[in-house]
C-alpha cells in the first residue's frame, strides 16, 4: 500500500526554538536530538525560519559568532507543506530546489509536522519493495 498523503510520512515530534536562541544552544540541541533542522517558532507558536545544517556551515564559513540569535541567520524564505498535500509533489518541490527539510504546517501557519528527504526515500523505498 502506497502513502500519499504528507501526513502519511512527517514527523511530528518538532525540535522548535524561539529566534532569540543563541546558534550554539540550537547547535546543542541539534545534537542532542540527532535533526538535522530546528524549526524556529515565534511567541504565538507560528513558523517564521529553520535552521539547518547548511545555515550552520555558511555561519561557520563567514566567521560569524556562534552567541549570535539564530534569528539572525535561519533561513525565513521557506518552502512549507500541508498535511493534504502529496507526497509526489513535495518530493518533487524538493529535488527542484535542493531542499532537505521542509516544514509542515496547518492554516495558521503552525508547524504540525517536519519531512525530511530521508522521509521520502523512505516512503518510495517501501513502495517499491512492498507495492
Amino acid at each position: 500500500m502506497t502513502l500519499e498523503h504528507v501526513k502519511n510520512i512527517m514527523v511530528k515530534d518538532l525540535v522548535v526554538t524561539s529566534p532569540h536562541t543563541p546558534v550554539k544552544n540550537v547547535v546543542k540541541l541539534m545534537k542532542e536530538r540527532n535533526v538535522g533542522s530546528v524549526l524556529i517558532i515565534d511567541s504565538d507558536g507560528k513558523l517564521v525560519g529553520i535552521f539547518t545544517e547548511r545555515d550552520l556551515v555558511k555561519l561557520v564559513a563567514e566567521g560569524l559568532s556562534l552567541e549570535i540569535p539564530v534569528g539572525e541567520v535561519m533561513s525565513k524564505d521557506l518552502l512549507v507543506a500541508h498535511e493534504t498535500d502529496s507526497i509526489a509533489s513535495l518530493a518533487n518541490k524538493m529535488l527542484e530546489k535542493w531542499i532537505r527539510h521542509i516544514p509542515v504546517v496547518n492554516v495558521e501557519g503552525k508547524p504540525v509536522g517536519i519531512v525530511s528527504i530521508r522521509d521520502v526515500l523512505r516512503h518510495v523505498l517501501a513502495a517499491c519493495l512492498f507495492p
